[in-house]
């Protein structure tokens, strides 16, 4: 017997919208090839059914954070190429041969591991070379890329796919980092020529021809988020996020709801009860600033958001929406979009993305004309 749903909470995933996704950012960064993000579960929605959509597209290559999540998406797809953005750690290096993953290498010392490694092969190994620009995270730095340009034959026992770097300011297209993180990379390239040359994201893409290169990572776009201005990028709504209503209840005037008493109503109103909280994802940030919507109508969260259940002022609705007990309420989807719920909670799409929990009732949809 199949176990009941342990929520009543809804997740649905349009993979339609996914497929949809990947193509407009190939219209956008036109001869580039597109590539697909799908690290941290493809950004909390499902790794392996996404990759599936995107390649099913057209997609041949797909980035990820470690080997582990590599393993994964080989077993379901084994003919494309994976690559692993940690690059190639003591203690992975058998794992990434024996399942065909490609590091990124990030460090000279990464270049000389896999390099010894690679020259014991019958063939070379494939690699890719992740230049640090000036996001200081990862990536060769000024050092060591200064050693490499000066003596390329380091990298002459492994077969470099791409020689790539990463925007730390794309989403904002008036910062100059943007610009002088291009002339760094220009300047590297040159020096190392070989490979596909990749430098932007899905901010990237946005920023226009001269950041697309030859190959472009797009990530949280792939998702429905669009984190230009202006939204120029015209990406569809991948996740639609629905809970019940569990309780709807009158509240006097000078009455405070919720944990801590954070909230005092001016004067009687009513409030609806809803079954979803931070234990599934939904952020305690956005208490008393995030909103919810019924029938394209939204209403404000009130108090605290505690584990499981969240309050909503629904007073203002208009009267010919009638809230009761079983009512279905938009928490993500076309009136409250993931960019209005991560600004309530003062954070940023990916965090909401990847902080969706495993409670919900996941249901994934793959028609371009499927209804949510």
């Amino acid at each position: 017997m199949t176990p009941p749903p342990r929520t009543a909470s809804e997740l649905v995933i349009d993979l339609a919208a996914v497929r949809a996704n990947w193509r407009r950012l190939g219209e956008h960064a036109v001869g580039a090839q597109v590539a697909a993000m799908v690290k941290a579960d493809a950004y909390g929605l499902g790794a392996i059914p996404v990759a599936q959509a995107i390649a099913e597209e057209g997609c041949t290559e797909f980035f990820v954070a470690e080997a582990s999540e590599g393993i994964d998406l080989r077993e379901a797809l084994p003919e494309v190429d994976i690559f692993v953005l940690a690059g190639a750690h003591p203690g992975t290096t058998e794992q990434l041969i024996a399942h065909d993953l490609t590091p990124v290498l990030i460090s000279a010392e990464q270049i000389e591991r896999w390099s010894l490694l690679s020259a014991r092969q019958p063939g070379r190994l494939r690699c890719s070379l992740h230049l640090d620009t000036g996001m200081n995270r990862t990536g060769l730095d000024a050092v060591e890329a200064t050693a490499l340009l000066a003596d390329p034959s380091k990298l002459q026992h492994v077969d470099v796919v791409h020689v790539m770097s990463h925007l730390a300011s794309a989403d904002d297209p008036d910062s100059m980092q943007n610009e002088r993180q291009l002339a760094a990379y220009r300047r590297i390239r040159a020096g190392l020529p070989m490979g596909v040359a990749s430098l932007a994201n899905t901010p990237g893409i946005a920023l226009g021809p001269a950041y697309h290169f030859d190959h472009v990572r797009p990530g949280i776009g792939l998702y429905g988020c669009d984190p230009s201005p202006g939204k120029r990028l015209g990406l569809q709504s991948v996740v639609h996020l629905h809970s019940p209503v569990l309780q709807v209840r009158t509240v006097g005037g000078g009455d405070t709801i919720g944990y801590g008493a954070t909230h005092t109503t001016a004067g009687e109103r009513r409030v609806a009860t809803i079954g979803v909280g931070y234990g599934d994802g939904f952020l305690r940030a956005q208490s008393g600033r995030g909103r919810v919507a019924f029938d394209g109508h939204t209403a404000p969260i009130v108090g605290r958001v505690s584990m499981d259940l969240i309050t909503v002022d629904i007073s203002d609705l208009p009267s010919d929406i009638v809230v009761t007990p079983g009512s279905i309420a938009e928490l993500i989807g076309p009136t409250v979009t993931i960019d209005d719920v991560a600004d309530a909670a003062d954070t940023i799409p990916y965090e909401i993305l990847t902080s969706l929990g495993r409670r919900y009732r996941r249901r994934i949809i793959d028609e371009p004309t499927a209804a949510v």
